[in-house]
């Protein structure tokens, strides 16, 4: 890794890094790369696929509707808010 291609990956996030920030971000980048590399060696043989999908689904939340928010408290945090509903500006005009 380069200052060339830290500029690069810079201009595609869309992020300014001064002259004097290159250094230490490319230090700190390639700290990252390294990190990424030491994951890449772990055994993961072991684990299968579904392990990890059962492990995330293993406790889902109970699926209940409730009314938390009333008419009255949106239309109070609303900008513009006119009969029940929330007003916002016309984007297509017809």
């Amino acid at each position: 890794m380069d200052q060339k291609q830290i500029r690069a990956i810079a201009a595609l996030a869309k992020l300014k890094i001064d002259d004097s920030e290159i250094e230490t971000v490319l230090k700190d980048f390639s700290s990252m790369l390294s990190y990424v590399d030491q994951i890449k060696e772990i055994d993961t043989s072991s684990v299968g696929d579904d392990e990890i999908y059962f492990q995330i689904l293993e406790t889902p939340r109970k699926d209940i509707a409730e009314n938390t928010l009333t008419r009255e408290d949106l239309g109070a945090n609303a900008p513009k808010y006119e009969n029940g509903y929330v007003v916002v500006p016309r984007v297509i005009e017809t």
